[in-house]
C-alpha cells in the first residue's frame, strides 16, 4: 500500500535528520514533512476509489446475473442481483471503515511523533535561551563587583 511507503519515506526523514548533541531529540525538515503528511492525505482520500470499484463491479455482476436468466425466472434472477449489490455495498462499506480506521491510527501515531518533535524543539530552544542569558546575567555581576 503506497501509505506504507510513506510512513517509510517519513521514517527516513526523521531518522536522517540532525542530531541534537546530548539529547535524542533532531531537527527535521518542516517543509518535507508537511509535504509527507499532504500526499498521506491524499492516498486516504483516494481510498474511496477502492469502494468505487467494488460497487462497479457488484453492479456488473447484477447485469451479468440478469442477461443470464433473461428468459428463465425473472424474479429468482432479480433478487440474486438485489443480494450481489448488497453485497458489494456491505464490501464497500468493510472497506470504507477499514480504511478510516487505518488512517486514524497512522495520524495518531503520526501526530504523536510529532507532538515529541515538538517538545524537542521547544526544550532546545528554551535551553538555548537559558545558555545565551546565564552569560549575560553573570558578567553583569561581575561587572557591578568591580566598580
Amino acid at each position: 500500500m503506497e501509505i506504507l511507503g510513506l510512513l517509510d519515506t517519513l521514517e527516513s526523514i526523521i531518522l536522517d535528520s540532525t542530531k541534537i548533541p546530548f539529547t535524542k531529540r533532531v531537527m527535521v525538515d518542516e517543509e518535507k514533512v508537511l509535504g509527507i503528511i499532504d500526499k498521506m492525505r491524499n492516498v486516504i482520500r483516494g481510498g474511496g476509489d477502492i469502494v468505487r470499484t467494488a460497487i462497479t463491479r457488484g453492479r456488473g455482476e447484477q447485469e451479468a446475473v440478469m442477461e443470464e436468466v433473461e428468459g428463465e425466472r425473472r424474479p429468482q434472477a432479480e433478487s440474486k442481483a438485489v443480494e450481489v449489490l448488497e453485497q458489494a455495498y456491505q464490501m464497500a462499506k468493510e472497506i470504507r471503515e477499514g480504511a478510516d480506521k487505518y488512517a486514524d491510527e497512522v495520524l495518531a501515531n503520526l501526530e504523536a511523533t510529532s507532538s515529541r518533535i515538538l517538545r524537542t524543539i521547544k526544550a532546545g530552544r528554551d535551553r538555548l535561551t537559558k545558555t545565551t542569558q546565564a552569560p549575560t546575567s553573570s558578567s553583569s555581576g561581575q561587572a557591578g563587583r568591580e566598580k
